[in-house]
């Protein structure tokens, strides 16, 4: 596994759980925790790109 992998399924993970509105263990989320959620699968996926452009 590489760090880009790692951090495609860390996106995964945060996009899922603000789509569900659940944590993977089942834990309801309210709305200001899913805007986190997006939030940082945004800034993740920020710096995919960015590792992706020193590749």
């Amino acid at each position: 596994m590489t760090t880009a992998d790692a951090l495609r399924l860390a996106i995964n993970v945060l996009r899922d759980c603000a789509e569900s509105g659940r944590m993977p263990s089942g834990i309801d989320l309210d709305s200001d925790s899913i805007a986190l959620q997006v939030e940082a699968a945004e800034i993740l996926d920020e710096a995919l790109k960015t590792l992706r452009d020193h590749e």
